[in-house]
């Protein structure tokens, strides 16, 4: 089985999740193809997959505009074939958080007219050391404020590496 895995990352957890991804279909016998959208001159030909897995992190209440421009270019592709939309969101890390996560999840479906069969939403990654202090006050004020975090000026990774292993499974196997 041929899968392809199109992604945005900003500031590379989304790409280790995928590349953890690519690694686990491997393992499992099938081929995965890796394709960052933000690659505009790559080519591509979705058609040619059986299965497609779309990721996107989330900015400012935002995935990335490469990866909108891509669900809308291959929206048909999408629609008929079994896909995964797997949104990655610090909001996903907390349990009063889940709801902002769906919003960004509704929000990509209305901005791109794709409706996937399945989302996963999927907690992300502090890396505080990459951030400029205009950044850090948006997480302490924004997307932090309210919500309990042990040592919160120190890097965290809220990824939940099992439960995407899981996920995938079931994905690869329906």
């Amino acid at each position: 089985m041929k899968i392809l895995i199109a992604y945005g990352s900003t500031e590379g957890q989304t790409r280790k999740v995928v590349n953890a991804i690519a690694k686990q279909i491997k393992e499992l016998g099938h081929e995965a193809k890796k394709f960052d959208t933000s690659d505009l001159l790559g080519e591509l030909h979705p058609n040619s997959f059986d299965r497609i897995i779309v990721a996107g992190s989330v900015h400012e209440k935002m995935h990335q505009e490469s990866l909108e421009f891509f669900v809308v270019a291959h929206r048909e592709q999408l629609k008929t074939g079994p896909a995964l939309f797997i949104s990655i969101s610090l909001a996903a890390a907390f349990a009063n958080g889940m709801a902002d996560a769906q919003g960004y999840v509704d929000h990509f479906s209305k901005n791109t007219g794709w409706h996937p069969q399945k989302s996963l939403m999927l907690a992300g990654a502090l890396r505080h050391g990459e951030y400029g202090l205009f950044k850090e006050h948006i997480l302490e004020h924004i997307v932090l404020k309210g919500r309990d975090l042990e040592d919160p000026a120190s890097d965290h990774e809220f990824t939940d590496w099992e439960r995407l292993s899981l996920d995938i499974d079931e994905f690869i196997a329906s």
